[in-house]
């Protein structure tokens, strides 16, 4: 495979959340996404941080640390839907004692919301 035709499959691949209209995808995949899934996502990209705790999660969404219990429920039907549309491909990925991070580039299509940074 010629560097021309790697480059191309690469770009291809690549994916793009429109943050607008809740959506991710490349050229061969469209995923819905809900609003706290838009949020989440938004910020495993826009922060500089390449882990961001369970807490920071849980306060982008809005939430209380101490009382919400539903982030893992949340991330792992992000997941599922992200493997079914492409295969068993990850998201991201559960670093142990620290938190999340992505595993795949995604570029943002849209403006941020103050929400989402």
């Amino acid at each position: 495979m010629t560097n021309f035709t790697t480059t191309l499959i690469q770009h291809s691949q690549r994916w793009k959340l429109d943050i607008d209209n809740r959506i991710l995808f490349n050229d061969t995949n469209q995923i819905p996404l809900t609003k706290i899934d838009n949020i989440v996502l938004s910020n495993m990209i826009l922060k500089k941080k390449r882990v961001l705790s369970k807490t920071e999660l849980i306060i982008i969404i809005g939430r209380d640390p101490d009382l919400y219990h539903g982030l893992e429920m949340g991330l792992s039907r992000l997941q599922k839907k992200f493997k079914k549309s492409t295969g068993g491909e990850y998201l991201f990925r559960a670093v142990r004692n620290r938190g999340y991070c992505l595993t795949q580039t995604i570029h943002i299509i849209g403006e941020p919301s103050q929400r989402a940074i």
